[in-house]
């Protein structure tokens, strides 16, 4: 992946931050988990299977975390396998890293 996908998803995981985490004081920390999870993730997924991880990948799973959180849990129905496993790694990190189930 590109430095300049990198930061395309880096900067999509901030705007979500800013957005579901406005209530925080600081979201940078959470930012940053869930930037080390998707990198993580990526490197997993191509390493066990070949894919690659796009940034339109990362794109719609973030807006699947966002309907999570707004919705009361419910991811779309309309999302990859991989997508979904990524948006789990999120919610996971989440509850761990909020002290607080989702």
């Amino acid at each position: 992946m590109s430095t300049e996908n990198i930061e395309n998803i880096r900067l999509l995981i901030e705007a979500l931050g800013s957005q579901v985490f406005e209530s925080k004081k600081d979201p940078r920390g959470t930012v940053a988990m869930l930037i080390t999870e998707t990198i993580r993730f990526r490197d997993k997924l191509k390493e066990e299977t070949g894919e690659t991880l796009t940034v339109e990948d990362t794109r719609i799973a973030l807006d699947a975390l966002e309907t999570y959180l707004t919705s009361g849990g419910n991811l779309p129905k309309d999302i990859s396998p991989e997508q979904e496993a990524l948006v789990q790694i999120w919610i996971d990190r989440l509850t761990i890293f909020g002290g607080r189930r989702l």
